[in-house]
């Protein structure tokens, strides 16, 4: 029987939770909630995570969920897995999947009990809210492993090779070229962009989306978040006219999109997941909102969703906030964060009278969120617009390489200024789902920052998830920092001369060594 140890700082955590916080009589019992929790929060892991794991904690036999009879058809936990996992996973995956999952739900379990679990019993509210939600046997729009259930969106993709210059090589002026959807160089076409305020970030990512727009003949399309919300419609005209992309102002008009459309009308337990996952993704921007919150918002939209199913449609964001109102009042309690963030959002971002025709995905878009939009408010768009896009693509067939290697290519997500939601533990755990699970669909996710150092976080190193890394000119240049972000190099002498003569134009990629390139800037072509 194999054996299954928690990492050496998860030892103290099952001592803890165990005994001081719990007082369970049997350790194992912390360790059930904590898989359950993992899997309820629908983390996925790769199998190769199982190396950079250590196992130098609390040991547990396999039969920590119950003895495990594998030679039996009604084997619940094995199915738990095999259906998250949407595969029939053999003894060892499944043992190292559960070790890995034991790990991430204590580190979360410990996480928020420490840190949203303040007065006498709020820590056995919380468990309390755990077991209420239920664990989640499969992804709220995944397909199960049975061959007779049908996946219900079979979407296009461009599926010849997509080739874009990034830029001249500064040494010769040879142009550097990448084939981003050419398995044989990268196994995901996820992109990071790197760099300070005018060292050339955002035009070189224009360029990219341009020349992918030309190459496809504008089949491919985007969704560019401006979260700094900088572009102006005239500014911008050449890029837009040129991607054939459409500008939505959010503070000159809202959207007319309702992101409660990503929930089902038609399936009961599909749009009870859904809503927990509209409510996780809200919840995740602000960490003022508690569990009793997170509860009182998914009432509220069950309720509204109640009386709108007879209808045949969606609840608008409008008609949730008014419903909350209600159930505080009802409930006689206290205006607070949530209802100010539903306010804001209802008020500004999305219109209450939405076009139930419009959609993120039939055309390119460029949403511009300026800074003068509360905070928060700017922040939660974006989520939702994500969740929804999320639940979109997840529902679709996975696309299929050619025998060249060549991987299908079905849109693009750009999120700019994204070391504001890194930086976030909540909302990096979002975009951590959202980088894992989305490349099988064809979805290519681009993110601009600042610098390089908010792609490792303590729980996640983005850049793990990221094979197409490109660092223009940041502030920290620190070399192991630099190295964690664009890939260790076979020699330290290149990546040292191009960090030397580093600055605004010009950039660092390191796909065979590192280069440092002249990169390519949109603004160029229209002169």
């Amino acid at each position: 029987m194999n054996r299954i140890k928690t990492s050496e700082k998860n030892k103290s955590v099952v001592f803890s939770l165990t005994k001081n916080k719990f007082d369970f009589k049997d350790d194992r019992t912390i360790a059930q909630i904590a898989i359950a929790y993992s899997l309820q929060l629908n983390k996925r892991f790769e199998l190769n995570d199982y190396a950079n794991s250590d196992n130098k904690g609390k040991e547990y036999p396999e039969s920590i969920l119950g003895e495990i009879d594998r030679h039996s058809n009604n084997c619940i936990y094995i199915a738990v897995f095999n259906q998250h996992y949407n595969r029939k996973l053999n003894s060892d995956e499944l043992a190292k999947l559960l070790k890995l999952h034991l790990d991430y739900g204590l580190e979360i379990l410990n996480r928020d009990l420490l840190q949203n679990t303040k007065g006498k019993n709020a820590h056995i509210d919380y468990l309390l809210s755990i077991i209420n939600n239920g664990v989640s046997l499969l992804n709220d729009t995944v397909s199960p492993i049975s061959t007779d259930n049908k996946i219900t969106r079979q979407l296009k993709a461009f599926s010849k090779v997509i080739e874009i210059e990034l830029g001249k090589n500064s040494k010769n002026q040879e142009s550097i070229s990448i084939r981003i959807n050419d398995e044989n160089n990268f196994d995901s076409q996820h992109f990071a962009v790197a760099g300070m305020n005018g060292s050339g970030k955002t035009q070189l990512i224009k360029d990219i989306l341009y020349q992918i727009s030309q190459q496809t003949q504008h089949e491919l399309k985007f969704i560019f978040f401006d979260y700094k919300g900088e572009g102006k419609s005239d500014s911008l005209k050449d890029f837009l006219e040129k991607t054939k992309c459409e500008f939505i102002d959010v503070q000159e008009a809202p959207l007319k999109f309702n992101p409660l459309t990503a929930i089902s009308l038609v399936n009961e337990r599909e749009r009870e997941l859904n809503i927990k996952s509209f409510r996780d993704n809200l919840a995740a921007v602000d960490r003022k909102l508690g569990t009793k919150q997170k509860n009182n918002l998914q009432i509220a939209i069950q309720r509204r969703f109640d009386n709108t199913l007879k209808e045949g449609r969606h609840p608008s964001i409008v008609e949730v906030y008014n419903e909350l109102i209600e159930f505080y009042e009802e409930s006689k309690y206290k205006e607070d964060s949530l209802t100010a963030i539903l306010k804001d959002i209802a008020d500004i971002v999305f219109d209450d009278d939405y076009d139930s025709k419009f959609s993120l995905t039939d055309k390119s878009l460029y949403i511009n969120l300026p800074a003068t939009l509360p905070e928060v408010a700017r922040k939660v768009s974006v989520f939702l617009m994500l969740n929804y896009l999320f639940n979109y693509f997840i529902d679709s067939n996975d696309v299929k390489p050619s025998e060249e290697r060549i991987k299908p290519i079905r849109y693009i997500i750009v999120i700019d200024e994204a070391h504001v939601f890194l930086k976030e533990k909540n909302m990096a755990g979002v975009l951590e789902k959202l980088l894992r699970m989305i490349r099988s669909k064809g979805v290519i996710i681009m993110m601009l920052s600042q610098g390089i150092e908010e792609y490792k976080q303590r729980d996640f190193d983005f850049s793990s998830q990221i094979k197409i890394p490109i660092m223009l000119n940041v502030q920290n240049k620190n070399k192991k920092i630099v190295k964690s972000f664009i890939g260790t190099p076979r020699s330290d002498k290149p990546l040292e001369d191009a960090l030397k003569k580093l600055e605004s134009g010009k950039g660092i990629i390191n796909f065979g060594e590192p280069k440092l390139i002249d990169i390519n800037m949109f603004w160029k072509r229209s002169h």
